[in-house]
């Protein structure tokens, strides 16, 4: 049964799907789209995307940094299409058909596409399931949010503000 002041058990910190139906009806949750990157699933805050597409024609951009594939056009707006997987050191793969970008927002005028493995789905997070990651100066730490444990699989939440910010610092 499912007890709500029930702590959770560090052993095994997975919920099963009945516990995550129950889960769902109590406190606040984040809305995340899950994304592959490798065999890790890492996710992103809804409220900071756009729109999901699939990957077309990329322009290459000269002289540009390696992490930035190119450019293309979204309904009449230039957009940069970075690499996750070289953001946060995870080693290079071809484009395939699951490929996607990932169109997110920084403000009204930054929008950036991140390209991903493949999408998943949208999923609701109960805000208890998510762990915040130390102020650690590990090189990936500082792109992660946190990581929930969540029916069970283990969801990397990406601070798409660190991660982004950084690269136009760089610039």
């Amino acid at each position: 049964m499912f007890q709500p002041n029930k702590e959770l058990n560090q052993e095994d910190p997975f919920v099963t799907p009945s516990e995550a139906a129950e889960e769902e009806s109590i406190g606040p949750m984040q809305r995340c789209v899950l994304f592959n990157l490798d065999r890790e699933i890492y996710g992103i805050d809804v409220s900071h995307i756009r729109e999901v597409l699939r990957v077309g024609r990329i322009r290459n951009v000269p002289g540009s940094d390696a992490r930035i594939l190119g450019v293309i056009n979204v309904r009449g707006v230039i957009v940069t299409v970075v690499d996750m997987r070289r953001m946060i050191n995870v080693p290079v793969s071809d484009i395939t058909d699951r490929s996607r970008i990932i169109i997110v927002e920084l403000d009204e005028e930054r929008p950036v596409g991140l390209l991903v493995d493949n999408v998943l789905e949208v999923r609701d997070i109960p805000e208890k399931r998510i762990e915040s990651v130390g102020a650690s100066q590990e090189e990936n730490s500082k792109y992660i949010q946190g990581i929930a444990h969540y029916m069970n699989q283990v969801i990397i939440l990406v601070d798409v503000f660190n991660l982004l910010d950084e690269e136009a610092d760089e610039h």
